[in-house]
């Protein structure tokens, strides 16, 4: 039995598929990017060294050169 293959008179058109239902995709406007509603953050210095860690360092090479010192003490003398 041959098969007889026949055109269609008027083709199907494709349908977008959309995860919301039915209905046409949302249209991207941009309302947020000129007018955002969160400030700009702010460009830091160049080096992020602040002066609590200046502070930090500092404080840390003191004791240590105290420590040096201490350790110096107890060695005997000439």
């Amino acid at each position: 039995m041959p098969y007889e293959f026949s055109e269609w008179d008027d083709e199907p058109e494709t349908q977008t598929s959309s995860s919301r239902g039915g209905g046409p995709p949302r249209k991207i406007t941009g309302v947020g990017l000129l007018d955002s509603a969160v400030p700009p953050k702010k460009q830091g210095p160049l080096l992020p060294i602040s002066a609590t860690m200046i502070l930090r360092i500092s404080a840390a090479i003191l004791l240590v050169g105290m420590f040096v010192g201490i350790f110096l003490l107890f060695l005997p003398h000439r």
